[in-house]
């Protein structure tokens, strides 16, 4: 069975809001479809960085 996926980081900017519900959601309930293998979950991580 073949699992693709991307490993890295991604940096949001601008306003997010209607967005963090689902960020947080997905954060604890991982998304796609090889869950049940371990797949989907992320991590954020919050930094006073704009750059």
């Amino acid at each position: 069975m073949k699992l693709g996926g991307f490993v890295g980081k991604v940096r949001f900017r601008g306003e997010l809001g209607e967005f963090w519900p689902l960020l947080l959601t997905g954060q604890e309930v991982h998304v796609g479809k090889g869950t049940s293998f371990g797949l989907g979950w992320y991590r954020m991580e919050w930094s006073a960085r704009s750059s």
